[in-house]
């Protein structure tokens, strides 16, 4: 019961999905090669205007807004549609932040914890993460040897909502959960995840 409302609840607040793409966008994914950025899993509170509290510290996840239940649900559910469709994972980044990190923890098994995803105050890019997006994806496990895998980012909205990443990118809004393909160097972009529509 509580599995079939969830996946309810995805749908009526999921974006555009990766569904539109069908089984070709799949097989795309399947051959590896990409780079992927989710924002992390659902979290109290109702998009676009999600609020931390004032209290928050980056080293302490008790501070933090966390996932809720259905944002570890929608996590595993992330994690299972990438096994179940044998898309290949090299390595996977995520902010400093607790709910960027327990998302990927919860979805692939295994996480690069970085700083760099972070928006500071007065800063108006990201360069490394602009870097890192051009990046060939690596055989994972923290190799940099180049293979046919696809290196996924979980990150924040504002990341691409701001175009943090450079100009090359269009301005994206991602629901909490929501994924986007991008071709490394060229940063193309190829389309959307919504796992819950597969």
């Amino acid at each position: 019961m509580f599995r079939c409302l969830f996946f309810m609840l995805l749908l009526q607040i999921a974006g555009p999905a990766w569904s539109q793409h069908g089984k070709e966008f799949i097989e795309l994914l399947q051959k590896g090669g990409h780079t992927i950025f989710f924002r992390h899993s659902i979290t109290d509170g109702a998009d676009p205007h999600k609020v931390n509290p004032p209290n928050e510290n980056l080293r302490d996840c008790t501070t933090q807004r966390p996932l809720n239940e259905l944002g570890r649900e929608q996590a595993k559910l992330i994690g299972e549609k990438f096994r179940e469709h044998q898309i290949p994972v090299g390595d996977v980044y995520a902010s400093v932040v607790c709910r960027c990190e327990e998302t990927a923890r919860l979805a692939f098994g295994t996480v690069i914890v970085v700083d760099w995803m972070v928006l500071r105050p007065g800063s108006d890019r990201l360069t490394e993460l602009e870097r890192q997006l051009q990046i060939v994806p690596s055989t994972g496990f923290f190799s940099r040897t180049p293979s046919e895998k696809n290196n996924v980012y979980v990150g924040h909205a504002q990341t691409l909502t701001r175009s943090l990443v450079g100009s090359t990118l269009p301005r994206l809004f991602l629901a909490e959960g929501e994924g986007v393909v991008y071709e490394p160097q060229t940063r193309r972009y190829l389309g959307r995840i919504d796992p819950s529509r597969w």
